[in-house]
């Protein structure tokens, strides 16, 4: 065996290296990633990954059964939700029209995150996209533990989940107190009216936990992103970009971050192609709510049904800004480059090929989710939906104020 010299291992360890080596510690876990809310979905009777494990241990084949029967059946509960608010009467233009088609928005939306924590957990989506995910992370240059730590947002999401569940729980308590199943309505038999209230809470927390699921595997989609942006801003701030291999390097690895949305996308596009539709169809009618009714109401009830507006606010903002905010790191990139002076007058053309592919793969990739298969989720298109679609509900209430000062009874 040859030993080398101590000379040999100074001139070896001091020598200087273009790109450091990532030293990445741990994959990126489930319970890291969903945290406490990997065990609180059980609440839902959704968490089906015991069929997926069921595929690999035969022993789980009666367990996988039960569970995909609990699951059936609080899908078929959620339908049933349905049902009763699609009963609901009332006069167009009326306060019960207005209550009656919010909550129906809601309660299709409350089936499409049921199917959607149904589908996710039996085929293994979370697991599948970490895995997906780890490949991306093994190309950072530098580790940073700390963009991989979700306990903060783990805190976020508990407070915004308590208080999605206390706005629609205070509307279905007052209901039930008035024997009725929405406030404007006629009054129901009590079994229907009682058990409305606990059918809304098991809808709150499967509305709840598939928001949280969709909004975490966004958020880790954007934090890789933003952080290979970060990394090519400082290699573009340190001039390193013309080096030979370090542009191709971070070419290759923004290929491997757009394949990973667009694979994560397929799963996530379950929920958010459709989920848009529902939300602002309930904002509208929420809003519409809030400006029409605001002095012919007790300040009580008007105050749910305000508890109410802001919870489905709350709903659509994070329906279509985790997804957004992905298209916009993508496109950060692009941004990035074009500021960048160095290849102007560059003389190698692999490297200026390079910048090239990485511009126009960042402004022209499919890498992203279409609401009904037409509307695609970007900043821009989620920021006009937001300025108009909720200004329809301040029309409607105009419209009904000229008609009932025209002595129109509605």
């Amino acid at each position: 065996m040859i030993t080398p010299s101590p000379e040999v291992v100074g001139d070896e360890v001091s020598c200087p290296s273009i790109i450091e080596i990532p030293s990445t510690k741990e994959p990126l876990s489930e319970n890291a990633l969903l945290g406490p809310f990997r065990k609180i979905i059980k609440i839902t009777g959704l968490d089906c990954s015991l069929i997926a494990r069921a595929e690999f241990n035969p022993s789980l084949r009666i367990k996988s059964i039960l569970t995909r029967i609990v699951a059936l059946v609080v899908v078929a509960i959620v339908f049933f939700r349905m049902a009763i608010y699609s009963k609901a009467e009332g006069a167009c233009l009326s306060l019960a029209w207005a209550e009656g088609n919010m909550f129906q928005f809601m309660a299709l939306q409350t089936i499409v995150c049921a199917l959607c924590l149904f589908g996710w957990t039996k085929n293994s989506f979370i697991s599948k996209h970490l895995g997906r995910l780890e490949k991306v992370r093994s190309l950072r240059i530098k580790e940073n533990i700390e963009m991989d730590n979700y306990s903060n947002t783990h805190r976020k999401a508990f407070i915004w989940s308590g208080f999605y569940i206390a706005a629609i729980m205070s509307h279905a308590i007052m209901s039930s107190i008035a024997q009725k199943i929405l406030i404007a309505n006629k009054t129901v038999i009590a079994p229907l009216y009682i058990a409305m209230v606990f059918i809304n809470l098991l809808s709150c927390f499967i509305v709840a936990i598939c928001l949280i699921y969709y909004f975490l595997v966004n958020l880790s989609l954007s934090r890789e992103i933003r952080y290979f942006n970060t990394e090519l801003e400082d290699a573009k701030q340190g001039r390193r970009l013309q080096i030979s291999g370090v542009l191709s390097d971070f070419c290759h690895r923004q290929a491997e971050l757009i394949r990973v949305v667009r694979e994560t996308n397929e799963s996530l596009q379950s929920y958010a192609t459709v989920a848009p539709l529902f939300a602002f169809n309930s904002l509208i009618n929420a809003v519409f709510i809030a400006s029409g009714f605001s002095s012919s109401l007790p300040p009580v009830v008007f105050g749910v049904l305000l508890f109410d507006l802001f919870a489905v606010i709350g709903l659509t903002f994070f329906t279509l800004r985790p997804a957004s905010n992905v298209q916009y790191d993508l496109a950060q990139t692009a941004r990035i480059l074009m500021d960048s002076e160095e290849f102007e007058g560059s003389q190698d053309v692999e490297v200026f090929k390079a910048y090239q592919v990485m511009i126009n793969r960042s402004l022209k990739h499919t890498a992203h989710i279409r609401v009904v298969g037409a509307i695609p989720i970007y900043p821009t298109s989620a920021h006009f939906a937001f300025l108009l679609i909720p200004n329809l509900g301040n029309i409607l209430a105009i419209v009904r104020k000229v008609l009932v000062e025209q002595g129109i009874q509605i």
